[in-house]
């Protein structure tokens, strides 16, 4: 509305565009006579003057006349093609960031170049985006001479999967001749270079394909595409609107994991009802610590920190995954309930509503781990690595513009979503018959059926013969039936290419496009001719007129045409005196009238008859033979198929297309003899010259020019049958489609026309109001074989097809709306990795990272009562000790405990035994005492939770006891099916023998009591077996208590004997670990520091031996020696009270200066590692980036002495910067790969997420709340604890993330250099400082590969 407002107010603001166009197409034509008298150097050189002239400040609009006018000289010599006016206009519209809305056969490919030379002046770049590989190939090998005239590279993009996943691409070589067609003239290239071109072509798919490969790159260097400066998108509509459906995905299999699943399927079914907990209220399943335990000791390696569940490695997490979803298959998820096994495949059944849903999968891994519950193949699952929609990769461009042959129907969707306006441009015909002084005339007549028509005519031909035509659309017609309507479809087809026009009919599906191909063969036509004769000739003889009402006698002639009988047809012959031959001199007559034909048309309608209508499909299935198929579509009585304007992108041209060579080759000969305009003539002034020249004048070309002479003669006669004659078959939902198959007809001011041709049964018209009229005309009992054809119909159904396009236009309003929630998310990071990727140096960045961290733990550490041994232990897992080159690089727990020991002055070996000594003892005491805290909550929560469980199995069993009063006397159950059943209800074994079973028949209540007793009992001893396994599992040893034992105590005489035993244990253990002065760690103590002097590094390799103990054994299954590692005692508890005292901030800080100290360290061995590998290079086998740290460590003077030496013959002085410098880009490049990795993972994974939460919020409709504000709402949450994950997982990898960094120094890597590397330098020397002594609470080998996941 308010559009048409501010047509009224302020005019037609297309029609201003255009006359705003026309002024500069006159400054365009001005120059063509300066430009006509450049030499090819000079017209070259003019690129070369425009770009010094942008960059002196000039704006491409200032320079559009002159670059336009560049491209035409450069079209007319080398294509001899002149762009036109309206061509003009339309490269104007485009370079304006419009959508140039140009008829088919206008010559958009050609358009293109224009603004596309224009903006490639930038140097930034500019894309010309088609729907497939062949049109990016043909255009950009059919353009690329004007280009290569004016300087100017093209490259071209191909499927990733023709080109090594996206590694590959080309560029436009002219002289690179090939045999095959997608290899002629193309030069394959790095795809990167393909970028670099000037201008690239390619299709949509692959531009935004490149844009997600390169967002998952970990290297800047690897990266392909330069930015999103201009694109021009040709078939706009196809892209923009069709193909917006559809979101851009780049995803994979994950990991083999089918081994996995497998074995954790096979582990769970080991487990004991004490392991596990089942909610059957919200179907969950979950480990208690004594099934994790029980776990650990099957898996043989441990699954979490007892004391810290939250905090787990990426190892111990990926198993708790597996493990989660192979109970919840196991336990939950019933077969024959839930799933059925079918064929080998596990098959969901729908809970509402019963049914089997094949191809349906459970997500997060359920689906593979009930596979492997049933012993089927398990399949891999998919994740997706990076996704975006094509409304959002295509607004990423600074200008965005298009061109198509209908966009006006869809302008509002163009405007609102990408801020493109559709600017409408007139034929050039038709432009330029609205010209002062124009040559031409338009002129209204009607044709031979009393149709109305329009065609341009010469001012000065007394006659008025038509010159040029416009398209003839004819009115639609509407069956009742499908099957009245294909007969007609088959009918018309048969009439118009019996005389030969070409015939192009449109459907809008493959099964279309097959059913009607098989109406066009002879048999179907044979069957449809004969019925039509019948029926003609049972008229005849009964003297009837075709009123348009039903004939019973003649209804059952049109069943469909496959179930129309033989046997019944001859007979109805004979009846009316007949034959059925359809050729005889009586019958061929009576068809011609039926089908409009004349006399001398009978030969080629016996053709058909004989062998059908010869035709083409044109369907996805011939997706490679589009582009042959439709340029043959508009020769002598060539029939195509097409579906839904498959082909798009290839005009149909009258007698069919003439080559580009051969086109060339004749306007060289005219060239030749004396013709330079040759390329502005048309076909038919080209055609007469020719033939008033000497054949012998021809040479070389004779075969090029005979073909085109040929051609032209054909093209002359199908103008003159009328052209193009376009069928649709249906009407599709969008109007745009509908104008996209019409407009194949009358290109350029050939004749052509269109008919629509419907039924009542049709999908539009059912949906729309076609039952009611099917109703009407069944009252009327009209003929199935009269149509309507009236304006108001055609009317209602744009009415209908508006309504579908405005839902269609809200349902992609509404995927964006949620799209672009993700990418402003999407966008965020895909900046920080760019700013990850470039960024010199990282130190900073990962140093502000680290601060957050502590800053954010240690306030909870330090407010927790349990102490701040969570904090330490965390410290230890993020930096574990090492030892590098003989230099101690302790952990802050061990930095703490040294401290403490120096701050003893310790002055003799005997005395610094003795505090050892006296900190492995307190280090016992404090975890014991730790351990007895934890214990009353322990036994505590596990005697709450068996309160919860008796209620509810008290409840279960009222239950089970009143559905026992209500069962009829006479159905008595069994003993082993009471017991069933109540098991089922207990989820407990519970046992049911000849006694109970009578009891619960005679008196339910007593038999209740002794069931509810017998699963206390079970349930009580389970409680107990966790207690005393979760109490186990800390100690890592057998406390020799018998749950069936106490089970007869109170919950008080338990936690007593639990008591008992924990002190009974550290007490042994203070005796066995140091006696008096003889136990295990007392006797290493001594070892450690022998008689030599007290150091640092003795002291915490004393240390470090305390809380592992190595036993050497014989492995029996490997007939090989195996060092088991077995706990001894923790120090964390001991060494928290040394921090407990500090404020926050002082916490914080001597945290940090640790860590910082420690990076520091790492630097420093990475540096030497760094050095080893590259010491005995010289600079030029040293990366770029490598030869600038070298040169700002030893100044220039140094770096140009050492020339083509070794970096070996540095002095000390100038080696000691240059490892400095090396460790610093040695590190920061470990702090590159570790954050790329980081976000990558996590990326990936919150991708998975946030495709859950958009399912899940559907959900909120129901309780009356927007979904959309809701998945705002979550969106937002996650991203930020996206981020807070981001830093924490960084964090937990800085100090023992260690890829090999070797390659951003060095041009090569040696195996040499790769065993030198910083990584394996800095792993060969925690690994040794972890066998001369046990690290601490685990091996610094474990420790080192630890990493946390933040729940």
């Amino acid at each position: 509305m308010l559009r048409n407002l501010a047509k009224m107010i302020a005019g037609d603001p297309n029609k201003q565009a255009v006359e705003g166009y026309a002024k500069i197409v006159e400054q365009i034509n001005a120059l063509e006579p300066q430009y006509e008298a450049l030499s090819e150097a000079e017209l070259k050189a003019k690129s070369a003057d425009f770009r010094q002239r942008l960059a002196a400040g000039s704006t491409l609009d200032e320079l559009l006349p002159e670059a336009f006018a560049a491209v035409r000289e450069a079209s007319k010599r080398t294509l001899g093609l002149r762009p036109y006016d309206v061509q003009l206009m339309g490269g104007i519209a485009l370079h304006q960031g419009h959508i140039a809305e140009m008829r088919t056969g206008e010559g958009k490919t050609l358009v293109a170049t224009l603004p596309l030379y224009l903006n490639a002046l930038s140097g930034e770049g500019v894309h010309l985006i088609t729907v497939n590989d062949y049109l990016a190939r043909r255009d950009a090998r059919w353009m690329a001479p004007i280009f290569t005239l004016l300087d100017v590279s093209v490259g071209v993009l191909q499927m990733g999967t023709r080109t090594d996943s996206g590694r590959w691409a080309y560029i436009v070589d002219l002289e690179k001749e090939s045999t095959h067609e997608d290899q002629h003239q193309l030069r394959q290239v790095e795809r990167s270079e393909a970028y670099r071109a000037d201008i690239t072509y390619g299709t949509n798919s692959e531009f935004g394909f490149d844009y997600l490969r390169d967002n998952m790159r970990m290297n800047a260097a690897e990266k392909v595409q330069r930015g999103h400066n201009y694109a021009v998108i040709d078939e706009v509509d196809n892209v923009l609107i069709d193909e917006a459906r559809t979101p851009l995905i780049i995803s994979g299999p994950a990991h083999d994991e089918a081994e996995h699943y497998v074995k954790m399927a096979q582990v769970v079914k080991r487990l004991n009802p004490e392991d596990y907990e089942i909610n059957e209220k919200d179907r969950t399943v979950t480990l208690t610590e004594v099934g994790t335990a029980h776990l650990e000791q099957l898996l043989g390696s441990p699954l979490s920190d007892p004391e810290r569940p939250e905090d787990v490695t990426p190892e111990q997490a990926r198993a708790l995954g597996f493990i989660e979803q192979a109970m919840r298959a196991q336990f939950l998820f019933k077969r024959n309930k839930d799933y059925l096994v079918q064929g080998g495949q596990v098959v969901i059944i729908d809970e509402h509503t019963g049914r089997l849903m094949p191809g349906r999968r459970w997500s997060d891994g359920l689906h593979q781990a009930t596979e492997a519950k049933e012993g089927v193949k398990v399949e891999s699952e998919n994740v997706t690595y990076a996704t975006i929609t094509i409304q959002n990769y295509f607004r990423m461009y600074k200008k965005l513009a298009g061109m198509t042959g209908t966009a006006l129907t869809e302008a509002e969707e163009f405007n609102k979503i990408y801020k493109l306006e559709v600017v409408a441009l007139p034929p050039q015909v038709e432009y330029a018959a609205s010209l002062k002084g124009s040559s031409l005339e338009e002129v209204e007549s009607k044709d031979e059926q009393g149709y109305r028509y329009t065609y341009f005519a010469r001012r000065d031909d007394p006659n008025k013969a038509p010159s040029l035509w416009r398209r003839k659309d004819y009115p639609d017609v509407v069956y009742r039936t499908e099957e009245a309507k294909l007969r007609s479809i088959v009918q018309e087809i048969i009439s118009v290419h019996v005389i030969g026009r070409p015939i192009l009919v449109g459907t809008t599906s493959v099964e279309r496009s097959d059913q009607l191909s098989t109406r066009l063969r002879a048999e179907p036509i044979q069957r449809l001719l004969q019925a039509m004769l019948l029926r003609q000739v049972w008229l005849e003889k009964n003297n009837k007129t075709d009123e348009g009402f039903v004939i019973p006698e003649v209804q059952f002639l049109y069943e469909p045409l496959e179930k129309l009988s033989v046997p019944q047809l001859r007979q109805f012959g004979r009846d009316l005196g007949i034959q059925l031959t359809l050729q005889s001199e009586e019958n061929l007559p009576t068809l011609l009238k039926l089908l409009g034909l004349h006399a001398d048309d009978a030969p080629r309608l016996n053709n058909v008859i004989q062998g059908g209508v010869p035709h083409q499909v044109l369907n996805a299935r011939k997706h490679t033979e589009e582009s042959q198929i439709i340029a043959g579509a508009g020769a002598f009585g060539a029939v195509t198929i097409a579906t839904n304007m498959a082909g798009r992108g290839v005009d149909i041209k009258l007698g069919g297309e003439i080559a580009e060579e051969v086109t060339s080759a004749v306007n060289r000969v005219l060239r030749k003899a004396g013709h330079a305009q040759a390329y502005a003539l048309s076909y038919d002034e080209q055609r007469k010259l020719l033939l008033g020249m000497n054949p012998e004048e021809f040479g070389i070309y004779k075969a090029e020019v005979d073909y085109f002479l040929q051609s032209v003669e054909e093209m002359a006669k199908v103008k003159t049958l009328g052209g193009l004659h376009v069928i649709g078959s249906e009407r599709h939902d969008a109007r745009r489609i509908d104008n996209q198959l019409r407009g194949r007809a009358a290109r350029q001011g050939d004749p052509g026309s269109s008919r629509f041709y419907l039924s009542l049964q049709d999908d539009l018209m059912r949906l729309f109001g076609g039952q009611q009229v099917e109703t009407a005309m069944m009252r009327m009992r009209m003929d199935d074989a009269l149509p309507l054809e009236y304006g108001l119909v055609s009317r209602i159904i744009e009415q209908s097809q508006t309504r579908v396009e405005g839902a269609n236009f809200d349902a992609r309003k509404h995927l964006l709306e949620y799209d672009d929630v993700l990418n402003s998310q999407r966008a965020t990071v895909y900046v920080q990795r760019d700013r990850i990727m470039s960024k010199d140096d990282l130190t900073d960045d990962v140093l502000q990272m680290l601060e957050e961290e502590v800053a954010l733990r240690v306030p909870a550490a330090l407010a927790d009562t349990d102490g701040a041994w969570k904090l330490l232990a965390w410290l230890e897992q993020i930096q574990p000790t090492l030892i590098i080159n003989g230099v101690p690089v302790p952990s802050f727990t061990f930095q703490l405990l040294l401290d403490e020991l120096k701050s003893k002055n310790l002055s003799s070996v005997g005395e610094a035994k003795a505090a050892l000594r006296e900190m492995a003892s307190g280090a016992l005491q404090a975890e014991q005492a730790h351990l007895l805290s934890s214990l009353a909550g322990l036994v505590e929560s596990h005697q709450t939770r068996l309160d919860q469980m008796l209620d509810e199995r008290e409840e279960s069993i009222d239950t089970f006891k009143q559905g026992l009063r209500l069962n009829d006397e006479g159905q008595q159950q069994s003993a082993a099916d009471l017991a069933a059943e109540l098991t089922s209800l207990m989820q407990m074994p519970v046992k049911v023998d000849g006694a109970l079973q009578k009891l619960l028949r005679e008196n339910p209540d007593a038999a209740a009591d002794q069931v509810f007793d017998q699963v206390a009992r079970t349930l009580l001893e389970q409680a107990i077996t966790r207690v005393v396994g979760a109490v186990e599992r800390r100690l890592e040893s057998d406390l020799g208590l018998k749950p069936a034992e106490l089970a007869s105590l109170e919950w008080d005489g338990i936690a007593t004997r639990l008591t008992e035993a924990v002190n009974t244990e550290f007490a042994a253990r203070q005796q066995r670990l140091l006696g008096d002065g003889d136990g295990q760690i007392a006797r290493e103590i001594d070892q450690i520091l022998g008689d030599g002097p007290v150091t640092d590094l003795k002291l915490l390799n004393a240390l470090l031996a305390m809380p592992e103990s190595r036993v050497t054994s014989f492995d029996k299954r490997s007939h090989q020696q195996v060092i088991q590692r077995r706990r001894r005692l923790s120090l964390s508890y001991y060494a928290a009270a040394f921090i407990e005292g500090l404020s926050e901030q002082q916490a914080a800080d001597r945290i940090l200066s640790h860590l910082k100290n420690a990076r520091r360290a790492t630097e420093a061995v990475w540096g030497e590692g760094a050095w080893e590998a590259v010491s005995s290079r010289t600079l030029a086998e040293l990366t770029p980036q490598a030869g600038e740290s070298v040169r700002a460590a030893v100044g220039d003077e140094a770096y140009r002495t050492l020339g083509s030496q070794p970096l070996s013959s540095l002095p000390d002085e100038a080696r000691v910067k240059t490892v400095a410098e090396l460790g610093r880009r040695a590190l920061n490049e470990s702090y590159r790969q570790a954050l790329l990795r980081v976000i990558s993972e996590l990326w990936v994974d919150y991708l998975t997420r946030m495709e859950a939460l958009r399912i899940s919020v559907r959900l909120e409709a129901y309780a009356q709340r927007d979904p959309l504000t809701e998945y705002k709402a979550q969106a937002y949450k996650m991203f930020q604890s996206l981020f807070a994950d981001m830093r924490s997982s960084l964090v937990n990898r800085m100090f023992t993330f260690g890829p090999a960094a070797v390659q951003s120094i060095a041009r090569s890597t040696s195996p040499l250099a790769a065993a030198t590397s910083p990584s394996a330098g800095a792993n060969g020397a925690a690994d040794s400082a972890a066998q001369s002594s046990p690290a601490s609470e685990g091996t610094a080998s474990k420790n080192n590969k630890r990493r946390r996941r933040k729940k």
